[in-house]
């Protein structure tokens, strides 16, 4: 099914499954997604601005340029998502455990990708991102916080200003740029060195 330059309305999406659909600048702005799924489904420049993510799934999906800003993926079951070049600005991506305040369990994005995305000031938090492409992404003042980074490419991102807190970093990979940015991250200077 294709649904081209649609606005949705909630009762168009609750308690539906979608399979295999292709929405096209559809509009889903201000919707609580409650008990919705969505499974082989492309969006292509669609506006989900002020939408609410309540016990929705997501399954190898695709959102080109679609715009997902400002939104909190917790309550979203998301698996093998194809985040290219999708407008991510202020997004969390974390799971809460429970109804104790803080309580976390591990969101697993690692069949995810966010290459060429926009993900500036995003939030990740206790997230599996082992092998995840970040290539040529704007994270520029993201955090990402007990994050599992083992082999994940952040080459060609913007990482100025981005904080790396208790993360697990091994194989991770960076240009220089990123090096630099990470360093200066951390309050280090390129100094020089002058030969006495």
């Amino acid at each position: 099914m294709i649904y081209k330059h649609r606005t949705f309305l909630e009762k168009d999406i609750q308690g539906k499954d979608f399979n295999e659909a292709t929405f096209i600048d559809c509009k889903f702005n201000d919707l609580v997604f409650r008990f919705s799924n969505f499974t082989d489904c492309e969006f292509k420049a669609c506006d989900f601005t002020g939408s609410l993510f309540e016990i929705v799934g997501f399954s190898k999906c695709s959102f080109p340029e679609s715009n997902l800003s400002n939104l909190d993926f917790g309550d979203a079951d998301i698996k093998s998502i194809d985040f290219s070049k999708a407008i991510l600005v202020n997004s969390i991506f974390q799971k809460i455990k429970g109804k104790k305040v803080g309580e976390r369990k591990k969101l697993d994005l690692k069949f995810c990708k966010f290459e060429s995305a926009k993900l500036e000031n995003s939030l990740f938090v206790f997230c599996d991102l082992s092998e995840v492409s970040f290539h040529g992404v704007n994270l520029e003042r993201g955090v990402f916080e007990k994050c599992d980074l083992r082999g994940t490419d952040l080459s060609g991102a913007n990482i100025a200003g981005t904080g790396f807190e208790n993360c697990v970093i091994h194989d991770t990979k960076l240009d220089i740029e990123g090096f630099i940015n990470l360093g200066n991250s951390k309050g280090f200077v390129i100094g020089d060195s002058v030969a006495q």
